[in-house]
């Protein structure tokens, strides 16, 4: 599973969603983690084929589950189980 966090240089809510994400790439081994800085033409065209246009945003694998906001540790733990859930046969 990949776990997709989209930011941008100056947002102020971006250095704690990297913590965040940082911290649960380094407790689960089941994801992939990737940090995307939208300034970036590349990365901000697959935000918006994401529908993805505030930041940080987090996705996991196509599915967007935070925009503007920062899960918890606990709760971004939570939605990756649930995806994976929904996910797996």
């Amino acid at each position: 599973m990949k776990l997709r966090l989209f930011t941008l240089p100056n947002c102020p809510r971006c250095p704690e969603a990297k913590r965040i994400v940082t911290e649960v790439s380094r407790t689960r081994r089941d994801i992939t983690v990737e940090i995307l800085d939208m300034s970036s033409p590349e990365n901000l065209t697959t935000a918006l084929m994401l529908q993805i246009a505030s930041t940080p945003s987090i996705c996991l694998d196509e599915e967007v589950v935070a925009v503007g906001d920062i899960p918890s540790l606990e709760r971004l733990n939570t939605l990756i189980d649930q995806h994976k859930a929904i996910s797996q046969p």
